[in-house]
């Protein structure tokens, strides 16, 4: 189990990616990434907010943590944060990926709250690591979250269940991976669609795979070309105080009726 800190560096006329470009060039970045413990330290600069850098920091464990807080490094990048007048924002995660799997569950009821902006990020951005055949990276995804996008989901489909944001899972079958005539382009996509759900969970963020749609009437309302094909739809958001969940989620088959060794 280890330990993830999402830094939100905010500042004016650029100045968040001034203070990260010298955190890398003054050799700060990489000291802390031969901490003991350390196991990422990555800057991240959102094309859509210029004014802000999202730095991830993942250690081992609380012990590690502990000991780069007492550093002397600390003291130097309070005073960058200073000199750049920095504001900051911190998420914390634990990153347990059995808790993530075992946690995660289909939400068919959810409330009117958006999720934010960094959010959708984190979930795009696991899609876009995602491995794919020949890493050809063939899927197309389209963040339905407008009053009009999502009465379009509406149309095609029953099952967005009030969710504030749907992803459109596609992949473009002239950019997959083809051989003898058969083609990963649906595989790729739902490995993508897979990554995008775990991350979702692991961030907090509950929904849903939805396969119940009018694919024909989906390419019609969104006017997807002839070789954009899709795959499925993620409705995102927060489930409702009131939902249930399935009662059969955890109820599951065991290795042996599933599993065989040869």
């Amino acid at each position: 189990m280890s330990l993830i800190i999402n830094i939100y560096y905010t500042g004016k006329n650029k100045s968040a990616i001034e203070f990260a470009k010298e955190m890398i060039s003054s050799g700060l970045v990489d000291q802390i990434r031969n901490e003991k413990g350390n196991k990422r330290y990555e800057y991240f600069f959102p094309e859509q907010d210029p004014e802000t850098v999202l730095l991830i920091d993942e250690w081992e464990n609380e012990e590690a943590l502990d000991l780069h807080h007492k550093s002397s490094m600390m003291a130097e990048i309070a005073e960058l944060r200073k000199k750049y007048n920095l504001k900051m924002r911190v998420e914390r995660y634990t990153n347990d990926f059995e808790t993530v799997i075992r946690k995660r569950t289909a939400t068919r009821k959810f409330k009117e709250e958006k999720i934010d902006r960094e959010k959708l990020n984190k979930i795009l951005e696991a899609g876009r690591i995602a491995p794919t055949a020949k890493n050809l990276q063939p899927q197309k995804i389209y963040v339905a979250s407008s009053k009009e996008a999502l009465e379009k989901i509406d149309k095609v489909s029953p099952c967005r269940y009030n969710a504030p944001t749907v992803l459109i899972v596609c992949s473009d079958k002239e950019i997959a991976w083809e051989k003898e005539g058969e083609s990963t382009y649906e595989m790729d996509a739902t490995i993508v669609a897979t990554h995008m759900m775990l991350e979702a969970t692991n961030i907090g963020v509950d929904n849903i795979w939805i396969k119940m749609f009018d694919k024909n009437k989906l390419k019609e309302e969104f006017k997807l070309g002839e070789n954009i094909e899709p795959i499925c739809l993620i409705p995102l958001g927060y489930k409702a105080e009131d939902y249930q969940g399935n009662p059969l989620h955890n109820v599951r088959k065991d290795l042996e009726e599933t599993v065989t060794f040869l």
